[in-house]
């Protein structure tokens, strides 16, 4: 190869590097660049299942001489109702929480409470029946705050507001044609303190204990040929709920 062509070859050689370059440059990908799931997801977002059983704060109303009377209308729930049992159904529900910044996030869950209505079968006071049961059920919608980690242990902090419809269910020997009850939606606000042990990089199980100051529902019974007889079933109450979730 004489002088020329290898002087030639050179040139062309250190022409071609910055070309080279530039074309590594843009097909090469960014390190360090996270894609959405890593930011926007992972350990952000977390899925779960809870169940709960609840204590009603009201659940009898008493006559002035201090007996359960199905005939003090006036201070009773309704009519002749004095009573109210929690009718514990642990159902599972779903909640979904994102966790914002550092330790605080929102979330929302379903929930359900139902409660059967009690008075007396007849004079002698020795039997309880009522009208049917009275159930509420909608969502919950919060922010929360966690703790650092003790251990395996997260507590946190919960505090949001509820908002509900409302159904009762009358028992076929008192829903005879004529007769019906309509009870009216309800709403409140709640506080939660519990926490979470981790089971692994992803599962966990959650344990809590709620106080939910729910607003009384509204109802009115429809008798033929007769006024509705008014009156409100109080559904405040307080909640253990436990269950398991998964943090993607």
């Amino acid at each position: 190869m004489s002088r020329s062509s290898r002087a030639a070859a050179v040139a062309a050689a250190l022409l071609a590097l910055p070309c080279g370059r530039a074309l590594a440059d843009t097909s090469a990908k960014p390190s360090g660049d996270p894609g959405f799931y890593q930011k926007f997801v992972a350990n952000r977002l977390t899925l779960g299942v809870r169940s709960s059983w609840f204590h009603l704060e009201d659940t009898r109303r008493y006559a002035a001489d201090g007996s359960l009377d199905n005939g003090n209308l006036q201070g009773n729930f309704l009519g002749s109702l004095w009573g109210l049992d929690a009718q514990q159904r642990p159902i599972p529900f779903p909640f979904l929480e994102y966790r914002v910044v550092s330790a605080f996030g929102v979330g929302v869950a379903y929930d359900q409470a139902r409660a059967k209505t009690l008075d007396w079968t007849d004079e002698t006071q020795t039997a309880t029946a009522g009208d049917g049961d009275v159930e509420i059920r909608g969502l919950l919608a919060y922010v929360f705050g966690r703790a650092p980690r003790w251990g395996r242990l997260t507590p946190y902090a919960q505090l949001g507001l509820e908002r509900y419809s409302s159904s009762f269910y009358a028992l076929p020997g008192w829903a005879i044609p004529g007769r019906h009850f309509e009870v009216d939606g309800t709403h409140g606000w709640f506080a939660v303190l519990g926490g979470r042990l981790s089971l692994g990089r992803h599962l966990g199980m959650d344990l809590q204990l709620r106080h939910s100051q729910t607003q009384d529902v509204t109802a009115r019974a429809y008798f033929p040929g007769g006024r509705p007889r008014s009156g409100a079933f109080p559904m405040r109450r307080d909640s253990l709920g436990a269950g398991v979730f998964y943090t993607f």
